[in-house]
């Protein structure tokens, strides 16, 4: 039985029961937040402490799921493009307003590029190396080749983007709890035990830092926000109950993110000793290069490497899509070239600065914690909560869930003053 609603639009829609699409945009949300930022949690939280663990364990969920609510709910107000296109808060933006903030998009998320490409570039040359014994491959080579064939992939258009992302993203998410799963064996509660007898003799500012510093990494982590802007056009444009079932759809997914999460996080702290994650914290590697596997499990060695690959791959492509059509359409916008000329000269940009800084290997935990996370919670945090005070049209979501995103991206974004303390 159908029974009508009235949608926060203004527009009459049907509440129905869940369909298998709605499991295709609950499996797309959770491809993209189980991705490559989940490989660095274990490895941040293993060299902090159970303390950590704990924190994310309170703020991880509602850290991550209010603010997507949130987003979905502006994003589902806005007025239809006319070109067909869905520009970041498009409709709440004009003119000089709307080149900054396709600015601003651009230098939020191409850092998280970079920290992908960093990311594969390790990853790839650590599985080389220790597992198939090919040396005498010097970073710079290799840098070229991996951020080359990248930029090629990207070329190739929107349409096989999204097909190669398909294909990689769920597979990586079920191969991360597989492993995490294929650990269970592995676990040893003297992992934690030694951790918290530390923890006890570590200063309460230090702690107290360390918390303050996972904020930006457990943003960056659980972040699905490039999929809530067409998740929210197809529920508006199908008229598939609107807002309600959007909002439902993201609810169901994040509840299954942040179990998982969670989960391999857990699995991972109780099965690897701590030197292996200082070992990852010095080498710049995520938690799978440095997996050892034990016992019937020593296929783990082997496999799970190559599944960081995979993910660090998929997460590149997914957020280099976005930031090279963007700052392709910037370049046009501010130039006045074609659109065909811009492209070609944001991609040639974006290659050099991406080689540039890949092969130079900076800290990719630095970069999340100092800019990836707090850049991030601007858009994801604050700039929905700016509109929503400063636009009449969003003023019925006022509110006290407002207030509490607030709070989350001002402490996120409060980590980029660390530097200076």
């Amino acid at each position: 039985m159908r029974k009508q609603i009235l949608s926060t639009t203004g527009n009459i829609t049907t509440r129905s029961g869940w369909h298998w699409q709605d499991n295709i945009w609950t499996l797309g949300l959770y491809g993209t937040a189980v991705g490559a930022g989940t490989l660095f949690l274990p490895v941040e939280i293993g060299t902090r402490g159970p303390v950590i663990f704990l924190v994310m364990l309170l703020l991880g969920l509602p850290l991550s799921l209010l603010p997507h609510l949130l987003l979905c709910r502006v994003y589902i107000r806005e007025e239809e493009p006319v070109n067909g296109t869905l520009p970041i808060f498009g409709s709440f933006f004009s003119g000089r307003g709307e080149k900054l903030m396709t600015l601003f998009y651009c230098l939020t998320f191409f850092p998280v590029t970079l920290v992908y490409g960093v990311a594969l570039v390790n990853a790839l040359d650590n599985f080389l190396t220790e597992h198939l014994h090919i040396t005498g491959i010097s970073r710079g080579p290799l840098s070229f080749i991996v951020v080359a064939a990248l930029y090629v992939v990207l070329s190739k258009g929107r349409d096989r983007v999204v097909a190669t992302m398909s294909t990689l993203a769920l597979p990586f998410a079920a191969s991360v709890l597989l492993i995490a799963m294929l650990l269970l064996p592995d676990w040893h509660l003297s992992n934690l035990t030694g951790v918290v007898a530390e923890v006890k003799a570590t200063p309460l500012s230090v702690t107290m830092k360390g918390i303050w510093l996972t904020l930006p990494l457990i943003t960056f982590s659980f972040c699905c926000a490039p999929m809530v802007s067409p998740l929210t056009s197809y529920y508006r444009e199908k008229k598939a109950e609107g807002e309600g079932k959007a909002l439902l759809v993201i609810r169901v997914a994040y509840v299954a993110i942040f179990a998982s999460i969670i989960f391999f996080v857990l699995s991972c702290m109780l099965s690897i000793p701590r030197d292996s994650f200082m070992q990852a914290k010095v080498q710049n590697l995520n938690v799978l290069s440095v997996m050892k596997g034990n016992g019937g499990f020593r296929l783990i060695y082997y496999v799970a490497p190559f599944i960081a690959i995979i993910g660090m791959t998929k997460s590149f492509l997914g957020v280099g899509l976005s930031v090279a059509e963007t700052f392709g359409q910037l370049v046009a916008s501010v130039s006045g070239k074609k659109t065909s000329t811009s492209k070609r000269v944001a991609s040639l940009v974006l290659f050099l600065l991406t080689f540039g800084i890949v092969y130079a290997n900076p800290d990719v935990l630095n970069l999340i914690e100092t800019f990836c996370g707090p850049l991030i919670a601007v858009i994801l945090f604050l700039i929905p909560a700016y509109l929503i005070y400063t636009r009449s049209a969003l003023a019925q979501l006022r509110g006290l869930t407002v207030f509490l995103v607030v709070l989350g991206g001002l402490a996120t974004l409060s980590a980029l003053l660390w530097p200076l303390i």
